[in-house]
């Protein structure tokens, strides 16, 4: 078992009879720095590093034409000329390719192909200088228009700092018709989900090529709430059941009719298929949903109606497994919760395939284990349905070599409680579930870093050998 914190390039090991255990945790704080790069003409300060926002441009005149003559001497200065709004310091954030490093062909080619990345130039040329002791590299890059101002005109329900925020686009950013047409379908989505549904932008100004300001015009209509929500053909459920379910909410009687009961036409058709995949999880396999809004004349003031078919509940008539070896069909089949008979429900079905994984195969060294469950429908027999556990059990693994990998500051203290802490030993059948429980115990024992943005939580890999990386 391994432990490690950084995304390791992990394959996922084949079936053996002995698997190394690797440990992965994280120490409690890790670090990143940038490197400094040079400054730029026509700006007082060089901007911070921006991530693209942008679709990848295909790369003009096939890139740079490279002799390789070049490749080993060192770079002696790098020279870009040509940029006007894109400071050198941001050009150079974006290569690898630095001052006093050894020059590489391919690296400088997944360089131009980066900068070709940020959408912010229409034509990048290389240039090669020799000088004594190295190469000189000299790019001269031709822009694309960049945004020099971002308007929003008719707003008052929503201010320019969230529309700003949502939009996408800043000034400096490169300017074209597709990316201002994705950012008004950002914007018109903001609105949306805030309960405007009778929104209106158009883009003014940024959607023909050469404009280098963004003009949006916003009608923004009314705020519309839900008044009322209802359920109709429902039968086997009452509707204070079904309301549970659904995260669109009304006005309570007119409690809270200025809260919480914004009417969210995207969150209404999520709705629809929350209610659609709660009947079919019970076996309702040909239920039906659509929604109903009726407006109240004044126009911001709806009621929502949620029409159900409910159709059968399907039945199992029988359960069955398949391609199980080492465990008797019966002895499995007697774990069930879900038995012949009974309706259909999906939580049960879930519940016996992960039963049949960690407290059948799972303790018995069957880490590879695959368990599937096939609902099968009969055409003879409509509202029935047989239920197959499909089992590909793979081989029993013993646990090997136990390798306990700590990024950030370590110890030999350290590693001892790491092995205090996890309950599988060299020589052993590995027990999933034991795995789990010991997965658990690192991340409660406080030690090691749980937060996902500062490092990677503890966890336990199963390799087999010959793929296990040391």
């Amino acid at each position: 078992m391994t432990f490690e914190t950084t995304a390791s390039r992990m394959t996922r090991a084949c079936a053996s009879l002995i698997a190394c255990l690797t440990l992965c945790l994280a120490a409690p704080k890790l670090a990143l720095a940038q490197g400094p790069g040079a400054g730029g003409p026509g700006q007082g300060g060089a901007p911070m590093f921006v991530e693209p926002k942008f679709r990848d441009r295909v790369w003009e005149e096939g890139g740079p034409r490279l002799t390789g003559l070049q490749t080993g001497k060192l770079v002696k200065g790098i020279q870009i000329v040509g940029n006007e709004t894109v400071s050198s310091h941001k050009i150079l954030s974006h290569m690898q390719t630095r001052q006093d490093r050894n020059f590489d062909e391919k690296q400088l080619q997944s360089d131009i192909h980066e900068l070709y990345h940020t959408d912010l130039f229409r034509k990048i040329k290389t240039y090669f200088a020799d000088d004594p002791d190295g190469v000189l590299i000299r790019l001269e890059v031709v822009e694309q228009p960049t945004v020099t101002a971002v308007v929003f005109h008719g707003n008052t329900r929503i201010d320019d700092r969230m529309l700003g925020k949502h939009c996408g686009i800043e000034v400096g950013d490169p300017a074209n018709p597709f990316s201002a047409d994705m950012a008004r379908q950002r914007l018109i989505d903001l609105y949306r989900e805030n309960g405007f549904n009778q929104i209106a932008v158009v883009v003014r100004e940024g959607n023909r090529p050469g404009d280098r300001r963004l003009f949006f015009e916003i009608s923004e209509g009314p705020l519309e709430r839900i008044n009322a929500i209802r359920f109709v053909g429902n039968s086997d459920f009452s509707s204070s059941v079904l309301s549970t379910k659904i995260k669109s909410r009304d006005a309570n009687y007119g409690v809270t009719r200025y809260a919480f009961n914004k009417a969210n036409l995207l969150q209404i058709e999520d709705d629809v298929g929350v209610l659609v995949a709660y009947y079919r999880s019970l076996g309702y396999f040909k239920a039906r949903v659509d929604h109903r809004i009726e407006y109240h004349d004044s126009g911001d003031l709806l009621d929502l109606t949620f029409v159900i078919d409910e159709g059968p509940r399907f039945q199992v008539r029988n359960v069955a497994v398949v391609g199980n070896r080492y465990f008797e069909t019966q002895l499995l089949l007697d774990s069930m919760k879900l038995r012949s008979g009974e309706a259909f429900n999906l939580a049960k079905m879930s519940a016996d395939q992960r039963r049949l994984r960690n407290e059948f195969y799972g303790r018995e060294g069957f880490v590879y284990v695959d368990i599937v469950p096939e609902p099968r429908f009969l055409l003879d027999e409509p509202g029935k349905l047989d239920l197959v556990y499909r089992i590909s059990e793979g081989d029993q693994i013993i646990a090997g070599p136990i390798n306990v990998h700590i990024i950030g500051d370590s110890n030999h203290t350290q590693h001892n409680v790491v092995m205090n802490l996890i309950s599988v030993r060299e020589g052993q059948l590995i027990d999933l579930q034991e795995i789990d429980n010991s997965e658990r115990r690192l991340q409660f024992s406080q030690i090691f870093e749980t937060n996902p943005t500062l490092g990677e939580p503890p966890r336990i890999e199963v390799r087999s050998p010959d793929r296990d990386p040391g």
